[in-house]
């Protein structure tokens, strides 16, 4: 395991055994620690440019999930769970002794942030969950799910799964993968996790009445208010009720954010101040509901 008690400009990088597999991580800055979840496709590099940021305040961890990118995969793995993805993420803070953290996750990462809250509450000081998949929420979410499975493999039978995660992101994010190019290239492969282990799996989660009746930490559910997509403008109005329900039912704090799906990325100068205060609130236990 990597030392933890200082940081340079660069991050520190390593792989730490957890949940039975490796999974890559990259540290950066001091502080309270804040761990951020990519979304479906995504990996550690996704935040890279606002954990560079964050670090000024926090010890930013960022990794890649179970069979994408740089972390590991288990022999003859053929399928994902959300509740294995939150002990995946439970057992790397453990591995690096930063827990408890704050929690940042956006997309399919929010949900996984959320499961993580209710079902690994110690390891978690605060959960921002940015915008869980909009049809994983909407009440309609078989018939668009279905929908979302047509395109997908339609776009595989054109150009293979890259073709179907640079589809994906296109219509989702306004986005192709290609700010950097590792990144592009990382992340474009790992179309195939996504359609095959994690598409209407990790996105069908409903928080369990269990857990939820026993939530012990601060939880933020938030939605993107400006910008992003035709799609997302197109169902921002839905989707926002369907998430504001959805905070509801766990007693959670509900607020809008800058900009579309991915802020981290487009919207940074807005973003940025907005995280860090929902953190610093739920850490004073300030955080309202907007």
């Amino acid at each position: 395991m990597t030392d933890t008690t200082s940081h340079s400009d660069e991050p520190v990088t390593g792989r730490a055994s957890a949940n039975g597999i490796e999974l890559y991580y990259e540290l950066r800055g001091t502080g309270t620690p804040l761990l951020m979840i990519p979304g479906a496709g995504g990996d550690g590099g996704t935040y890279a440019a606002v954990a560079g940021l964050l670090a000024e305040h926090f010890t930013v961890i960022t990794y890649d999930r179970r069979g994408n990118s740089r972390s590991g995969r288990p022999p003859a793995w053929n399928a994902t769970s959300p509740d294995e993805q939150a002990d995946d993420a439970a057992a790397l803070l453990r591995a690096l002794r930063l827990a408890p953290a704050h929690v940042f996750g956006s997309s399919s990462g929010a949900t996984i942030t959320l499961n993580l809250a209710l079902r690994h509450p110690e390891v978690v000081r605060s959960a921002v969950a940015h915008e869980p998949p909009k049809i994983g929420v909407m009440p309609e979410r078989d018939e668009l799910l279905a929908l979302l499975r047509e395109r997908a493999e339609a776009a595989r039978q054109r150009g293979g799964y890259r073709a179907s995660m640079a589809d994906f992101s296109g219509w989702l994010t306004g986005t192709t993968r290609e700010r950097e190019h590792d990144l592009a290239e990382r992340t474009l492969g790992n179309g195939e996790v996504w359609v095959t282990r994690e598409l209407g799996v990790v996105d069908r989660w409903d928080p369990p009445a269990g857990l939820t009746a026993d939530r012990r930490v601060p939880v933020t559910v938030a939605v993107g208010s400006e910008g992003g997509t035709d799609l997302h403008q197109e169902l921002l109005g839905r989707y926002r009720a369907a998430l504001e329900e959805l905070a509801a039912g766990i007693g959670a704090a509900f607020t809008a954010m800058p900009g579309g799906h991915v802020p981290y990325a487009t919207h940074i100068p807005a973003f940025l101040p907005r995280l860090t205060r929902l953190l610093t609130e739920a850490e004073s236990g300030t955080a309202n509901r907007t």
